[in-house]
């Protein structure tokens, strides 16, 4: 599913008049249709009419509000407008609107009319949308804390936001202080991409989409659209990912999976890789640690998993040879030795190679190997989380986590890589600039050896022949999922390797969904 920043957005709403012959008042009927039919769905239990309070601002999220504020009033409500102030200067689109309120003599209040949400059934954030510019302020932050305080009092009112809830930012999800969290965001067009981001994904309650009369997509292809695409990645998308399996294919058919791992304490990491890789799905793999790790790995790991030893540079390249996917980096540990030894096999190799943990470690700044892994013929795939990733780019954490997408996507346009940026939620970018935030996945998640499962479910689909971006994608998804299943009984304390042992039934279940 395509998300949509506030420049795409705008984009849109640019080339619907100018080059699509569609009037923005047309857009907006449509919208404010999509915002009454949306309240009048969660509400119909109630079976009868509503006391709804439309606040709108001046612009054109006000004026999406005002035509929701006149499709509810013919269904038999009672609605009332609250508009900040007398002045009622705004977007030529709103002035329009709000003269047709006052012509259907729909009561219209500001803040100066004392308790303007007494009996209110439901409440609509019409202020500000998509338009934020820096803090909340003023009669915006007054109305806000009156709903807040009105919500307090009446916990079962219906809050709902237009487009994004006020306060949210529509492209990194950072919320203004004085945000509300809202029961129901009506989105039009597609969710915006800071909706699928933390902390402003939590802020959005459900999520409703909503059209707006027209194949919005066919602006994006525009000629003049630079901006790059961001997707959502849903089960409908992994379905469609996933590898099919003829009657005829066999173990060979399937894919020998590689993975490079452990050392001393550490012999966990590589053998919950391993797991993970034959649970996704793999038709052979064999993990490969140091040799004084060598027997320790055997008592430990599934009959299914073959094993090996490395010591040199030779090892790793006849153990790679002929393998379809390679994993290194689970619980390599940082010795210098080791460091040396898998920084030259990974700047050297052209196995199809998937980077973790230990292996990140020992790459040190991208800036001095990166240009390595800009001139392979296929991608690697970089598996960091937000330590790893700052110590990568010298980023701060906190700047990473507050630009997420955007540091992700350069960085894989920097260096051609595929990269999995871990988190709340992990992003996966392309080095054509594509990138896809992950829909599944929970707080459960945060305990050792969720990476390595995530490493070898990776692995896997890459051996079984999706390309990177592909495999990146419908691993984390699959990892996520698995752990969401769990989360339904337990939400803390599942192991990895109960994720990685959910990942076949989430693989069927995913198959065929829509």
């Amino acid at each position: 599913m395509r998300i949509l920043t506030k420049e795409e957005a705008k984009f849109i709403d640019q080339w619907a008049p100018t080059k699509g012959h569609l009037p923005l008042a047309l857009l907006m009927e449509n919208a404010g249709r999509g915002v009454a039919e949306a309240i009048v769905t969660a509400t119909e239990e109630e079976n009868r009419s509503l006391d709804v309070v439309i606040v709108a601002g001046k612009g054109n999220n006000g004026a999406d509000g005002l035509v929701a504020a006149r499709q509810l009033e013919e269904w038999g409500h009672e609605v009332r407008v609250v508009i900040p102030c007398d002045d009622k200067s705004g977007s030529p689109l709103f002035q329009q609107q709000l003269a047709a309120i006052e012509a259907l003599e729909i009561p219209v209040l500001t803040l100066a009319d004392g308790d303007v949400f007494e009996a209110a059934d439901v409440i609509v954030d019409g202020l500000l949308g998509t338009g934020l510019q820096g803090e909340l302020q003023g009669p915006i932050l007054e109305l806000l804390d009156r709903m807040e305080a009105h919500v307090d009092t009446y916990p079962d009112t219906l809050l709902v936001a237009i487009d994004v809830p006020s306060g949210l930012n529509a492209n990194t999800g950072a919320v203004a202080e004085g945000t509300l969290g809202m029961d129901l965001t009506v989105t039009f067009g597609a969710p915006k991409q800071g909706m699928c981001l933390y902390p402003g994904k939590s802020y959005c309650g459900e999520i409703i989409v909503k059209g707006l009369g027209f194949a919005w997509e066919t602006a994006l292809l525009d000629e003049s659209n630079e901006h790059f695409p961001t997707e959502l990645i849903t089960a409908e998308l992994i379905d469609a990912l996933l590898p099919e399996r003829e009657p005829t294919y066999h173990k060979g058919s399937n894919g020998h999976t590689l993975i490079i791992g452990g050392s001393d304490g550490m012999i966990g990491a590589p053998l919950l890789a391993a797991e993970a890789a034959v649970y996704a799905g793999a038709g052979k793999v064999t993990t490969v640690v140091p040799s004084d790790c060598l027997r320790m790995l055997q008592t430990k790991i599934m009959p299914e998993v073959m094993t090996g030893s490395f010591g040199n540079l030779l090892h790793l390249r006849m153990h790679s040879s002929e393998k379809q996917a390679v994993a290194i980096g689970p619980g390599l540990g940082r010795n210098e030795e080791t460091t040396t030894l898998v920084k030259n096999f990974m700047t050297t190799t052209e196995v199809p190679l998937v980077i973790d943990a230990d292996a990140l470690w020992a790459l040190g700044h991208m800036d001095i190997v990166g240009h390595e892994f800009s001139k392979r013929e296929r991608p690697v795939i970089m598996t960091p989380h937000l330590g790893e990733f700052a110590r990568l780019t010298g980023l701060t954490i906190d700047s990473i986590e507050a630009n997420r997408i955007e540091v992700a996507r350069q960085f894989a346009i920097k260096y051609q890589v595929v990269l999995v940026l871990k988190g709340a939620p992990t992003v996966v970018a392309s080095p054509d600039g594509l990138v896809a935030v992950n829909s599944s996945g929970n707080e459960g998640m945060g305990t050792g050896g969720m990476g390595d499962t995530l490493t070898g479910i990776i692995a896997s689909l890459l051996g079984q022949g999706l390309e990177e971006v592909e495999a990146a994608m419908a691993g984390v998804f699959l990892h996520g999922a698995a752990a969401d299943f769990l989360y339904e009984t337990r939400h803390v304390g599942f192991m990895p390797s109960e994720v990685a042992r959910q990942v076949p039934y989430i693989m069927t279940e995913v198959v065929g969904s829509e």
